[in-house]
């Protein structure tokens, strides 16, 4: 048993079945014995498929990677801009870029690369310090491929905006970038994850950050900015993207992101989403 399917591949075996949720099975020498049936209410976190989870591996059998593809396809489908090529931030922003590149046509190429694999995800230490830190030593520009080019960055989310913003958006300015869209493949995170610690406040989160300065306070029902089709939310959008300094930036909408997913909505956590 694993929590992650991808680990069994190189080691010779085959995937037999996902357990359920809250389901409890004994594995012993006389085979499998199920100790308690699984439940009828799933709930599936829907940033495993977005971002957290490894592209080889599959999630109540969907792949991460395939869905990231779907993402990248959806964000094409919705988007009319121009520009020289797509790529990713990497690495969990590739899958989703691939899939707009596919999509669009626009030849997919690579500003960025990691300055080595060992690097692992820069937005879950407990320290911006150290968030800052991994993110600036993990990723490197290539010049030959900024300079002069309108480019769309797809990536998974946008946390905290502030590693985008200072140290990936950065390094593409620095070398030469004409036009940089963003395009995160999923929603504006508007709550903490209740059950990880990778975010714990309200304060910390970009949209947060735009509600506060637009209304001069911290407000306790973000209701008016979930609504896609107000003023309020566009907005908000408007003011993360001078934050971030980009030429345009265009989110997921909730049920393309499901959608490609491919599971109904009452079987995932929208919880950093929708509150709920």
């Amino acid at each position: 048993m694993a929590t992650e399917a991808s680990s069994f591949e190189n080691l010779g075996y085959e995937l037999h079945r996902f357990l359920g949720p809250g389901e409890i099975v004994l594995l012993s020498t006389d085979g499998v014995k199920l100790l308690k049936p699984e439940g009828s209410r799933k709930n599936i976190c829907s940033f495993l498929w977005i971002y957290t989870g490894s592209p080889s591996s599959i999630y109540d059998g969907i792949s991460v990677e395939s869905t990231r593809e779907r993402c990248g396809r959806y964000l094409a489908r919705r988007d009319n801009v121009k520009a020289d090529f797509v790529a990713g931030v990497p690495d969990s922003g590739v899958g989703h870029a691939v899939g707009y590149a596919m999509e669009s046509g626009i030849p997919y190429r690579r500003p960025l690369v990691k300055y080595t694999p060992g690097y692992g995800r820069s937005y879950t230490p407990p320290t911006q310090e150290i968030r800052d830190l991994v993110a600036t030593m993990k990723l490197v520009a290539v010049r030959d491929v900024i300079n002069g080019n309108r480019m769309i960055i797809c990536d998974d989310s946008i946390v905290r905006g502030t590693q985008l913003k200072n140290l990936t958006v950065k390094k593409l300015w620095d070398n030469g970038a004409k036009e940089i869209h963003i395009r995160p493949a999923c929603p504006p995170l508007m709550f903490p994850c209740i059950y990880a610690s990778s975010t714990r406040t309200t304060a910390e989160l970009a949209c947060r950050k735009a509600m506060r300065a637009l209304e001069g306070k911290d407000i306790e029902d973000p209701s008016e900015y979930l609504d896609t089709t107000s003023s309020k939310h566009a907005n908000m959008i408007d003011w993360i993207r001078r934050d971030l300094n980009v030429t345009s930036l265009k989110y997921m909408t909730i049920e393309d992101m499901i959608a490609a997913i491919g599971l109904p909505a009452r079987q995932l956590c929208l919880h950093c989403w929708l509150g709920k």
